[in-house]
């Protein structure tokens, strides 16, 4: 799942779900049933948030309205169970005459049924909630379970767009991105480095050998390789690091960096671990690294094409210098 499922809609509303489509299915709910509320909540970080309600005049409940976990509530019981619950008369339930929303608050009768990711984890609740007591029909009760399925849909649909849109930037083998990848996310890089007044790294990383060893070893092996060093790329950059596979095996990272100090010693350090990787394992005991890198200061005067041309340039220059060391 490629969406953080702990981050709040109704606070930070994800751009490819359509809020509005919701708030029409509550405003809906409220309309059908009679009721105050009509809402949809996400649980997240030990936290209820009404990530919309209804817009109803009489309606008590507000969009982006919390409540902790630690307070009895109905919702709780829905997650906790992960099953819908229906009270038509709580002021006169033993269970729950004495919860807040009841005992301290204006909650008569509640309906609401659970929301669940497509991977089964749960989202929150849909909810019909009033302030007088209830006797809702079958259908009613249908309708409800209808509009919940459909929630349910969009969050399916929302987690299938992410992973597509994943797909079409990420190297399969190696699940670091591609050249597409790196060509939108590095392309936003530079416009927020251009903004902010940011320094930027271009380090291009080579396999040396690689031929030899499909050759001799089998292309499983190279694929070996390839992996071991996407992983220790992986290990040693940070979030806003951009690593892609752009080539067999070829790799570039880009950095925002204050000095070029930092990246030397990025290169230094990644190339003491794979080759610590590839001692381990005979089969590679042809292979080394190659690396070139390419620093800017003034990012307004050059462009991601230029620098990548430059590091490459420089990993060439490495490449045959290291050849004519290991032939002398």
């Amino acid at each position: 799942m490629m969406i953080d499922t702990q981050a709040c809609l109704s606070r930070h509303p994800h751009p490819n779900l359509d809020l509005d489509k919701w708030q029409t299915t509550v405003d809906l709910m409220a309309e059908l049933f009679g009721s105050a509320c009509g809402t949809i909540v996400q649980f997240r970080q030990q936290e209820f948030n009404a990530v919309v309600a209804s817009l109803n005049e009489d309606n008590f409940l507000q969009r982006n309205s919390s409540w902790p976990w630690d307070m009895k509530s109905f919702c709780r019981r829905i997650v906790e169970t992960g099953e819908g619950l229906y009270v038509e008369n709580a002021p006169c339930n033993s269970e729950w005459k004495d919860a807040p929303p009841v005992a301290e608050g204006p909650v008569r009768s509640y309906f609401g049924m659970p929301i669940t990711w497509p991977d089964g984890s749960l989202f929150g609740t849909i909810c019909v909630i009033d302030k007088k007591l209830s006797d809702y029909s079958d259908t009613q009760l249908k309708i409800l379970e209808q509009f919940r399925n459909l929630i349910n849909a969009d969050l399916h649909m929302l987690i299938s767009y992410e992973e597509i849109k994943a797909l079409a930037i990420t190297d399969e083998l190696t699940q670091v991105h591609n050249r597409r990848g790196l060509n939108l996310l590095g392309e936003q890089r530079f416009k927020d480095a251009r903004r902010f007044g940011q320094h930027i790294g271009m380090v291009y990383i080579d396999i040396d050998n690689m031929k030899q060893l499909n050759d001799t070893e089998g292309h499983q092996a190279g694929d070996a390789c390839i992996t071991g060093l996407a992983k220790t790329l992986q290990e040693n950059c940070r979030d806003s690091d951009i690593i892609a596979r752009v080539g067999g095996d070829e790799f570039l990272v880009m950095m925002l960096t204050d000095n070029e100090q930092q990246i030397q010693t990025f290169c230094q350090r990644i190339e003491h671990q794979f080759s610590e990787q590839l001692k381990q394992n005979p089969a590679f005991r042809m292979n080394s690294l190659s690396h070139g890198y390419c620093f800017a200061t003034e990012v307004d005067e050059t462009s991601m094409e230029i620098m990548i041309d430059k590091a490459d340039k420089h990993m060439y220059e490495n490449k045959q210098a290291n050849k004519l060391h290991r032939s002398a």
